[in-house]
């Protein structure tokens, strides 16, 4: 990626979590860089100053797919993203900055976290593990059992199957199985055979899952600003591929999880530990 002189962000909506991006973004970047914000039903060829070389960031689906309906070859990096919608949107172009965080690091915190030994996945397609997934595994003495769903295979169901057989449950950040129809049946459902829940998303926590592991709109800045940083030096690092999180943040139900009999470790203890892991 070359150097730029501007950076046009383009926002999918008008939100808090952009917004708290956007700031720790700029407030890690070389502070003479040039900034314009965008919503992406906005941009257009005014959005782009003629004679600068341009990198544009992209906030979200719409913004992704506005730029690449505006210009699908544009120097762009994007984020607020999981695997499965860059899978989808044939992006494989573009520096990417997943939401997801690295399998590994998913596994790592549910055995610090619980103890368990054993852990259940649902995921829309058959996957195979990577050669770091399966080093985890093993340093942690854990098993992980892998579940699809598809129009055969009902979600609940499966979720019986899993828990009958796991010590808990992982969810991952993929919206054709867990969104606002599937999830509150999901967190009963294990709540109810006694099994704990960790989540990619805060908001769960609050619904009912035991923890989750996340990236905060800071973290993402944080990410971005390494990409955009590195692009300005003319640096290796910002080319067309996807990133899983750099950064994280950690949130507990302590009520659930005094429920279920689990004494929650401190997160200062739980971060200390995963941060030794190979990212």
């Amino acid at each position: 990626m070359a150097a730029f002189e501007q950076i046009t962000i383009v926002k999918s909506g008008d939100n808090s979590y952009f917004d708290q991006t956007i700031a720790t973004l700029v407030n890690h970047v070389d502070p003479t860089t040039r900034f314009k914000i965008v919503m992406a039903q906005e941009l257009n060829s005014d959005s782009i100053d003629p004679g600068t070389q341009n990198l544009l960031v992209a906030l979200g689906q719409s913004a992704v797919e506005a730029i690449k309906g505006f210009n699908a070859g544009a120097n762009s990096i994007n984020a607020y993203l999981t695997f499965e919608q860059y899978n989808n949107l044939e992006i494989d172009h573009q520096a990417t900055v997943l939401l997801d965080q690295p399998l590994h690091r998913y596994l790592a915190f549910c055995k610090l976290m619980l103890g368990v030994e054993s852990i259940g996945l649902i995921e829309a397609s058959e996957a195979k593990l990577k050669p770091g997934e399966v080093k985890t595994l093993d340093e942690f003495s854990l098993t992980v059992n892998r579940y699809q769903v598809n129009p055969a295979n009902k979600l609940l169901p499966v979720l019986r199957d899993l828990l009958q057989h796991n010590d808990s449950l992982l969810m991952l950040p993929q919206q054709s199985i867990y969104n606002r129809n599937t999830v509150k049946g999901v967190l009963l459902t294990s709540y109810r055979s006694r099994k704990p829940v960790v989540s990619y998303s805060p908001a769960h926590v609050k619904s009912g899952a035991v923890a989750s592991i996340f990236s905060s709109p800071v973290d993402i800045g944080r990410h971005l600003a390494i990409l955009i940083n590195k692009g300005l030096q003319n640096e290796p690092g910002t080319g067309a591929t996807f990133q899983f999180a750099r950064f994280y943040s950690i949130t507990t139900n302590s009520r659930v999880a005094g429920a279920l009999g689990i004494n929650l470790p401190t997160e200062q203890n739980l971060r200390s530990k995963l941060d030794k892991l190979a990212q």
